[in-house]
Order: structure tokens, then C-alpha cells, then sequence
């Protein structure tokens, strides 16, 4: 069979998965919907298929050398390496949470203050499992982004880990439903404010008071 990958077809998979995924996650979704499994004929092998896909990801991506916002819509983030999600608005850049970050960068403050962020990988077939089981609202204030946005704040949400993986020192298996709950930008900014982060609970008694 032929088959030529269209950015609308690779948009509505990044959403199956929940906003955000690998390219090769999202190539193996591509093919489960659209052609049977199987790497089309007109492509050369899987490899060719997945670097056909996140150049077209990257024409719709904001951070890509060459982006050209007259011409092409800001549809997803680059947010790690091979790492894509789905943008929460149009053309602009979102900015990431410190927790959020998934790859290892340095952030320049001014001119001369440097930030060191670690890295601690993050599952994005997680992120997925919890946002489809506790939905995109938010557990704690019940904020609906795309209610609020429309469109452009569909899937968004943030997901939180109860154990924040800064204090996890090593690789362990993240149970979806127990040790992550979606939670808007405001309510996820305030669980951080404390050392240790505030509990899901104790900050639902804030707002509910």
C-alpha cells in the first residue's frame, strides 16, 4: 500500500497519545491508524518513515531553525530530544516548568547567572494513562483549559507526580493512577512554592477555604 504522511494525520495521533510523545511513538501510531501496521511501500523503511514524520513535525514547530510563522502554523513544541507535544497556543514558544523540563539544558538569567537543571527521564505512555483515566481537568480547582481557550487548550494539562522525581535518585516504575494526577499550570506552580511540595490534599483545603 502507498501512503504519504500529512500533518493532519500526525496532529490527531500526537492527540491519541495525549498531547505529547516520541517521534517513534508517533510514527508506530500513524501506522496502527492509517496504514494497517505496515510501513508503506513508498517509503523506504521504517527509519525513512519516522525522519519524513518529524520533518514534518518540525515545519510546524516554532523552535526549528528556518520557522517561519507567515507561513506555517505553531502546532507542536519540541520539549526533549525526539521528544514532540502538541502547542498550547499559536506561533508563540511555551515555557516550560523546571519539573516539566526532559532534557538537560542551561538557562542564562541576565548575563551572567546560569542555571543547571537535572535531568529525570519522564514517560510520556504515562502522562498518557493518567490524563485518560482522571481526564484533562484539573483535580484540584476543576480548571478546563480547552473550556477556558477553546481549541488551542484541548489535551492541555499538566501532569504532577506525587513523589517529585527530583527527590527520586533513581530509575523506578511510575504507577499512572496512583503517583500522578493532571493539574493546571496555577495549582502545579503552587505545589512547588515548598520544600516539600504541598500535597494534592492539603492544597484542595487552601482553595476550597
Amino acid at each position: 500500500m502507498k501512503y504519504i504522511v500529512n500533518i493532519t494525520d500526525i496532529e490527531k495521533a500526537l492527540f491519541d497519545l495525549g498531547g505529547e510523545a516520541r517521534a517513534k511513538t508517533i510514527q508506530d501510531k500513524v501506522l496502527e491508524e492509517y496504514c494497517d501496521g505496515e510501513i508503506p511501500d513508498n517509503y523506504q523503511d521504517a527509519k525513512s518513515f519516522r525522519q519524513t514524520i518529524q520533518r514534518k513535525m518540525e515545519d510546524y514547530c516554532p523552535q526549528a531553525a528556518g520557522y517561519n510563522s507567515l507561513k506555517k502554523e505553531g502546532k507542536f513544541l519540541r520539549v526533549g530530544h525526539g521528544m514532540y507535544r502538541i502547542a498550547s497556543g499559536h506561533n508563540v514558544m511555551e515555557v516550560l516548568f523546571t519539573e516539566e523540563i526532559t532534557e538537560p539544558e542551561k538557562y542564562t538569567e541576565g548575563a551572567i547567572k546560569k542555571i543547571a537543571v537535572n535531568f529525570y527521564e519522564r514517560s510520556s505512555e504515562a502522562r498518557r494513562q493518567c490524563i485518560q483515566h482522571y481526564g484533562v481537568k484539573c483535580v484540584i480547582c476543576g480548571f478546563d483549559f480547552e473550556k477556558t481557550y477553546g481549541e488551542i487548550g484541548r489535551l492541555f494539562i499538566h501532569v504532577h507526580h506525587l513523589v517529585p522525581l527530583s527527590e527520586v535518585k533513581s530509575s523506578y516504575v511510575v504507577d499512572p493512577i496512583k503517583d500522578m494526577r493532571p493539574v493546571c499550570a496555577n495549582c502545579h506552580a503552587v505545589i512547588h512554592r515548598t520544600t516539600p511540595a504541598l500535597s494534592i490534599e492539603k492544597l484542595k483545603e487552601v482553595f476550597n477555604q
